[in-house]
């Protein structure tokens, strides 16, 4: 029992360690870093990863047989491809990854060495059809896109003889099978084990607001700060909030039903939300503090104070460490309480949220031929449905087959070494859209520079066989444990890794070399994806933000209409609204970044409709500060007449079927504070959806 909470311990300060890195690199990480995702690094899968490709390094280094790095290889690339979710799921993607990679990896490596004509085919055919895999969800393409980099790398080792060869891929296949026992026995997902880790990133986020809120208050941040701090804190709060009810719905209901275990999690789950609503009527408040500094001092230290507690609740909920939670909740109303009076704004912290729009799945126990036959049919619908030049994934498909092909052909051609990073690169660059590629590519050149720099600083530091396998095991571990937080960490740490590698299967090689020839080689695949993005085929995203930008305008204008109605409303409608608003302004500003990424430009309209939307997040706030606010009242004849004309207004703009009318303010007097912020910031809607975005597109 000592040993288990030990074990856990350890685990809690690793994890806890592991976050704080994440969210100082997340504050301050530089421009190319495009895509983050903080509180999201899984310490599990980078432990696993680890151990599974530096044992296959150690035995090669006690049988002195270089070939065992492609086993290390083999194993980290199948941890790469566990599709998580259920043991049967996971085995089915480890395995048919192992599989696949071995049998089309054999005969790409077979047929590049019966000449460069056969080994461009191989790879035309084995890319192309990798690629395609997309069309049946991201976990066959996970599966398929990888077992297309095996191909892409195994062309570079031609086979002559047959026997050799044989032997080549049963090392290979060894190493996967061995990452596949370890990550079903020792590295067994427990069946709340998802659930637990998504609670952990939803109050982890939670505490993060809490962080930034108390880093404006102490530095008296300007309106836009606060709105910087809304758009991204808040989006990625309710992101996180949304994959963790995705994830306790998945729980088996064999699991699910009278499980103790399952409804601390839905307790959690409904906590977390009542804490982001509390958390987006505190910045408010908090974005008003000012003038005494004793008074922003304390509130500075209360919501420091409030994201610590935050972030031990979300360690314990990941570690199911349950008995512990009782009392951080007790403290967590103990701080807001003190909160309240240091903000001078009366917002509770309310308890007892009800989960609304939460139906679990339900499962029904399958036998093996029921779920391959109903696999079966969805895979060939899928591929019937897709059969077309109109389909994105078929003209995807054939975009990156092109051009890894072409890609392969120029390398071959000017006979460059590990030519096989640049394919690789164009292979896992290479987006559906020009939206998604663009950014990816940005990440993959940065990562690949600081990698390199990062490889050839070990490599001058170690130079045994047995010091590379040591050094692969951190770095393979930071490589998994971050890969879900951003692309440019995970390429980051992939550099040096794979030089490493590379170095024990080809001893006594210069590590400065390979380090820059594979920046060299990363460069070129990146040049190759952009060309091809843009002009093999390009496929633009088909978004029309309009219609997005409405749903968000009507839903922040819904909630804040029934919040100025609360003592009327009933709590679980008001939830509804919330969680509607949040969804819909996500939505909204996640299209218009992906348009702004496809144009390389902002025109008119985009900064409108920016603005509009940093907008609907400072609304959002006024209406759950006026919702937890302990001095509700109805509202007023006068104001609920003008909210209902503004309205009308608002969807009229949004229509464009009226001219723009000047409705008169009602009387300040008769207003509170929370009530005049939500007049001004309807009429501030009001006035940029009309004349300002009339004028945008005109």
């Amino acid at each position: 029992m000592m040993n288990r909470s030990k074990s856990h311990s350890s685990s809690s300060r690793w994890s806890t360690w592991l976050h704080s890195i994440v969210t100082a690199i997340y504050r301050k990480r530089p421009v190319w870093m495009v895509s983050f995702a903080a509180s999201e690094a899984s310490l599990s899968e980078g432990l696993r990863a680890a151990c599974a490709s530096t044992a296959m390094l150690a035995l090669g280094n006690v049988l002195h047989d270089p070939v065992f790095a492609w086993a290390a290889i083999g194993a980290f690339w199948t941890c790469l491809a566990d599709a998580a979710g259920s043991n049967r799921a996971r085995l089915a993607s480890m395995m048919g990854f192992a599989l696949l990679s071995t049998l089309c990896g054999g005969i790409t490596a077979f047929a590049s060495g019966a000449g460069t004509a056969f080994a461009a085919f191989a790879v035309l055919a084995f890319t192309t059809l990798g690629a395609f895999g997309r069309i049946w969800g991201a976990a066959t393409s996970q599966v398929t896109i990888l077992a297309a980099t095996a191909c892409v790398v195994m062309v570079d080792r031609p086979m002559h003889d047959a026997r050799a060869g044989l032997a080549f891929l049963g090392v290979y296949l060894a190493g996967c099978l061995f990452a596949v026992v370890l990550s079903l026995t020792v590295w067994r997902i427990h069946p709340f084990g998802a659930s637990r880790a998504s609670l952990r990133a939803v109050y982890l986020r939670l505490a993060d607001v809490a962080f930034d809120s108390a880093r404006l208050v102490g530095r008296r941040a300007a309106p836009r700060e606060w709105a910087t701090h809304a758009a991204q804190f808040r989006a990625d709060a309710r992101a996180a909030l949304e994959r963790s009810r995705d994830a306790l719905a998945k729980v088996p209901v064999s699991r699910a039903g009278g499980a103790a275990t399952y409804d601390t999690l839905l307790g959690l789950l409904a906590d977390g939300e009542a804490l982001f609503a509390y958390l987006i009527a505190v910045s408010g408040a908090s974005e008003k503090v000012s003038g005494d500094p004793r008074r922003t001092q304390r509130a500075e230290r209360l919501l420091n104070a409030l994201g610590k507690v935050l972030r031990d609740i979300g360690v314990a909920s990941g570690d199911a460490r349950w008995e512990r939670l009782a009392d951080q909740q007790r403290r967590l109303r103990r701080f807001a309480s003190r909160l309240e009076s240091a903000l001078l704004e009366p917002v509770k912290l309310q308890s007892g949220f009800e989960l609304v729009d939460f139906a679990p799945r339900e499962a029904h126990a399958e036998r093996w031929s029921e779920c391959v036959a109903r696999y079966a049919a969805r895979v060939w619908s899928t591929l019937k449905a897709n059969l077309s030049w109109q389909s994105v994934g078929l003209r995807h498909a054939a975009r990156v087959g092109v051009t890894t092909t072409a890609g392969f052909l120029v390398i071959r051609a000017l006979g460059l070494p590990f030519g096989y990073w640049a394919t690789m690169a164009t292979l896992l660059i290479l987006q559906p859209s020009i939206a998604a590629t663009w950014p990816r590519s940005v990440e993959r050149v940065a990562g690949s520079i600081v990698g390199g720099v990062l490889a050839a600083a070990i490599g001058y530091a170690i130079h045994s066989p047995l010091g590379i396998s040591l050094a692969v095991f951190p770095l393979v571990m930071a490589t998994m444990a971050l890969r879900p937080v951003s692309y440019s960490l995970f390429v980051l740490f992939l550099t040096p890794t794979f030089v490493l590698v590379a170095d024990f299967a080809t001893p006594g090689a210069n590590e400065f070399a390979f380090a820059l020839t594979r920046l060299g080689n990363n460069v070129l695949g990146c040049v190759l994806a952009l060309f091809a993005t843009f002009c093999l085929w390009p496929t633009r995203e088909k978004l029309d933000v309009r219609v997005y930008l409405g749903d968000a305008v009507r839903a922040n204008l819904a909630y804040l209409r029934a919040a100025l109605e609360t003592p009327s409303r009933n709590d679980k409608d008001m939830e509804r609204l919330r969680r509607a608003a949040g969804l819909c302004s996500n939505n909204a500003e996640e299209a218009i970044g992906r348009v702004r990424l496809e144009k390389l430009e902002d025109s008119l309209a985009d900064t409108v409709t920016l603005t509009v939307l940093s907008l609907l997040r400072r609304m959002a706030g006024t209406a759950t500060q006026l919702r937890l606010s302990a001095n509700r009242r109805d509202m007023h004849t006068e104001l609920g007449e003008w909210v209902a004309a503004m309205s009308a207004a608002i969807e009229a703009a949004l229509n464009r079927t009226l001219r723009p009318v000047r409705h008169e303010l009602p009387a300040r007097e008769r207003l509170t504070s929370l009530e005049a912020d939500a007049v001004g910031e309807l009429a501030r809607v009001h006035r940029l959806l009309t004349e300002r975005m009339r004028e945008a597109r005109g």
